[in-house]
């Protein structure tokens, strides 16, 4: 029976994509010179955006693309975020159940509150747990634990919906249930080993089916 539930932020709850790619591409041009290919960055999804980039790009270039990613988005964050169909409603409904619930993100934390923030969501999480609060972020399992104690359920009961593969790591090495969403721009051959979900979710929805039938796979 699923008692609780950690979500990842960006790409699950948040439709940060244009976000992210309007300041991948606006930083990777201003520093290269060019618009670099999306690819490799989407192997990255999941980890910390310093650690996206540098994985990437090299130490050098990775933290000049980083400055430049960060300052774009600062100045238009709010205008590009947007939200996924059923999301808020999905949460409310869940909250009404008594389910508690918690972010757990690769990104800094006064962003996801911001982003959480503009899609009218914040208020919906327990804790949010960001790679700023933990010393290993995603896909070490410090910060599922973290949003374990903070909502106080076992691992066992606790389900932990990614749209990456790294938040599948996480939530499965705490001992959690996890589950995927297949609106993920990453392939599904890419849920491998610990990565791979015990459900696939088509919409944020579903979730409340297994609420209902925990035994239920989707």
């Amino acid at each position: 029976m699923i008692k609780g539930i950690i979500f990842d932020f960006d790409g699950t709850v948040a439709n940060t994509m244009p976000v992210v790619f309007a300041c991948y591409d606006y930083s990777t041009e201003k520093i290269l010179g060019k618009k670099a290919d999306r690819a490799p960055f989407l192997e990255t999804f999941g980890l910390p955006l310093v650690v996206c980039l540098t994985k990437v790009f090299g130490e050098e270039d990775g933290l000049k693309i980083c400055d430049e990613y960060r300052a774009y988005q600062e100045l238009h964050h709010d205008e590009l975020i947007q939200p996924f169909p059923h999301v808020k409603e999905t949460l409310e409904q869940l909250r009404q159940r008594g389910i508690p619930m918690a972010i757990v993100t690769s990104k800094g934390r006064a962003t996801c509150l911001r982003g959480a923030r503009c899609l009218g969501i914040d208020t919906y999480f327990t804790a949010v747990i960001s790679a700023d609060m933990v010393k290993h972020p995603k896909p070490d399992a410090e910060p599922t634990r973290m949003a374990l104690e903070s909502i106080g359920t076992l691992p066992g009961e606790t389900l932990v919906v990614g749209d990456a593969p790294f938040d599948l790591m996480s939530g499965r090495t705490a001992g959690c249930q996890t589950a995927a969403v297949e609106y993920s721009l990453i392939a599904k051959e890419k849920f491998t080993g610990t990565a791979r979900p015990d459900y696939w979710l088509k919409d944020l929805a579903d979730l409340l089916l297994l609420i209902q039938d925990g035994k239920k796979k989707l």
